[in-house]
């Protein structure tokens, strides 16, 4: 049997509120007032032609995820040529992927434990998102997606 502890039930929200604490105080670090915008429990700021989320949700009783994510294009119809490059290019992304929304929106996400977030890896998913996100946005925009 595995040394890790099992995964429990349930949702800490003294947690979500302690880590919502922190990721408020490197958002403080990273941005400026202006450049955020909070509605309800998502922050969002601009990076060239994308918005990037930050949400924070619970997971189990002793942890919770931090989102970031981004759509990059709206009811795309993807082509079986379209989905493939899309897992090709999950196969090369070190962190954070590409996916499909059931609504059929593409998007790229990065999910951290929070428990134990740093202002490091904080900054690490914020600045993967945004790029990748602003690099590849055009991608899905622009080719033809349906067969």
């Amino acid at each position: 049997m595995p040394k890790f502890k099992v995964i429990k039930e349930g949702i800490n929200e003294q947690l979500i509120a302690s880590t919502q604490a922190k990721v408020e105080k490197y958002i403080q670090e990273l941005f400026h007032d202006y450049e955020v915008a909070k509605i309800e429990n998502t922050y969002s700021f601009s990076f060239g032609t994308v918005n990037v989320n930050i949400r924070i949700i619970g997971w189990h009783s002793e942890d919770v995820l931090v989102e970031v994510y981004s759509y990059l294009a709206e009811d795309v119809n993807l082509s079986p040529d379209m989905a493939e490059e899309l897992l090709r290019l999950n196969a090369s992304m070190h962190f954070g992927s590409f996916g499909l929304t059931f609504d059929r929106a593409v998007v790229y996400s990065y999910a951290l434990a929070g428990a134990n977030l740093d202002l490091n890896e904080f900054v690490a998913a914020v600045q993967t998102v945004a790029t990748v996100a602003d690099s590849y946005d055009e991608m899905f925009k622009q080719k033809p997606q349906t067969a």
